[in-house]
C-alpha cells in the first residue's frame, strides 16, 4: 500500500515506455473490440481508464491486492462507475467469474512465483471466451546472461525488487500459456531496458 501513493508519480520513470506499453495494449484490444475486460492488478486504474476510453462500451473489472491501489483506482474512474468494478484480491488467486473476452494484466504477473503464474494462466483459460484474448504487459528474465549483460544498465539492489519481483523468462511463459490451453502465443512489443 505505500507504493500506491507514489505510483503515478514514479511508474514513468521506471519504466521509460509505459505509455508505449499502454497504447499496445489498447492497439491489441482494438483489433477485436472486447465487450468485458478482466484487468489483473488493475492498480491505481490508468489501463482500466484506458480500456474505458478507447473500447467503447467495453465494462472492466478491476482486480488488485492494494486496498490503496484500489481507492485511487476509483477515483480515476468515477466518471464510469456503471462499467467498471473494482475488487480486492490477489492476482494470484483473482475473484474470476464468469466469462471474459479479454484478459490484460500491465505490469503485475511478475509478482507472482512460477506456480502461481502457471495456475493463473489456467484459470484464465477457463474464463476466456471463444476468440477471446490475454495481453501480458510485464518485465521477465533475460533468457540468458549473455544478454543480461548486453542489455541490462548498472543499478543498484533495489531492495523492493528483490522481495517482490520473482522474474521468469519469456520462453517460460509462452510455454505455460500453450499448457494452459491458448492456442496462439507471440511477443507483440518488446523492449529491452
Amino acid at each position: 500500500d505505500a507504493w500506491a501513493e507514489r505510483y503515478d508519480a514514479e511508474i514513468r520513470t521506471q519504466v521509460p515506455r509505459y505509455d508505449e506499453i499502454q497504447d499496445t495494449v489498447i492497439s491489441l484490444l482494438s483489433l477485436r473490440p472486447p465487450h468485458r475486460v478482466l484487468d489483473l492488478g488493475t492498480g491505481t486504474g490508468v489501463t482500466a481508464l484506458r480500456v474505458l476510453e478507447s473500447i467503447e462500451g467495453s465494462q472492466v473489472v478491476g482486480v488488485d491486492v492494494s486496498g490503496q491501489m484500489l481507492q485511487r483506482a476509483r477515483l480515476r474512474l468515477r466518471r464510469h462507475r456503471g462499467r467498471i468494478q473494482l475488487r480486492a484480491a490477489d492476482i494470484a488467486n483473482p475473484d474470476v467469474d464468469g466469462l471474459y473476452d479479454a484478459s490484460v494484466s500491465v505490469l503485475a504477473v511478475h509478482h507472482l512465483w512460477a506456480d502461481e503464474k502457471r495456475h493463473l494462466f489456467s484459470r484464465l483459460w477457463e474464463h476466456l471466451t471463444p476468440g477471446g484474448i490475454l495481453i501480458l504487459a510485464d518485465a521477465f528474465r533475460h533468457a540468458s546472461h549473455r544478454l543480461m549483460e548486453l542489455y541490462d544498465y548498472p543499478r543498484p539492489e533495489d531492495p523492493h525488487e528483490a522481495e517482490h519481483d520473482h522474474l521468469d523468462t519469456t520462453a517460460d511463459h509462452l510455454a505455460w500459456l500453450v499448457a494452459a490451453g491458448f492456442a496462439s502465443v507471440d511477443v507483440a512489443w518488446k523492449y529491452e531496458d
